[in-house]
């Protein structure tokens, strides 16, 4: 049995071989998927409001670039994580747990 804790850290030492090439994958696919779906959250909230309000535009580009989101790559699976949470919620994770499950 896997450990959430194990997938977060990367950390598949304790595990079988061919559990960690399964792990790695799983890993490799939830980031893929987490930062696909951050892209795509933080891209429609801007593109919505765009024409409302130049300045609410400014502020989220200038959010972005003042917080780092363009090293979503840089980030650990865990940061991934927890950035994917703070902007959606549990039953969105589940079902992104679901598509990578799909997936791999």
């Amino acid at each position: 049995m896997m450990k959430i804790q194990d997938i977060m850290s990367g950390d598949f030492s304790a595990y079988p071989e061919e559990t960690q090439i399964f792990m790695k994958e799983y890993t490799q696919k939830l980031r893929e998927i987490v930062k696909e779906e951050l892209i795509k959250d933080i891209s429609c909230k801007m593109l919505k409001d765009i024409d409302k309000s130049k300045d609410y535009f400014i502020n989220v580009l200038t959010d972005i670039l003042d917080n780092g989101y363009k090293g979503l790559n840089k980030l650990s699976t865990q940061a991934l994580v927890d950035t994917y949470l703070e902007r959606k919620n549990e039953e969105d994770f589940f079902l992104l747990l679901e598509k990578v499950n799909e997936q791999v």
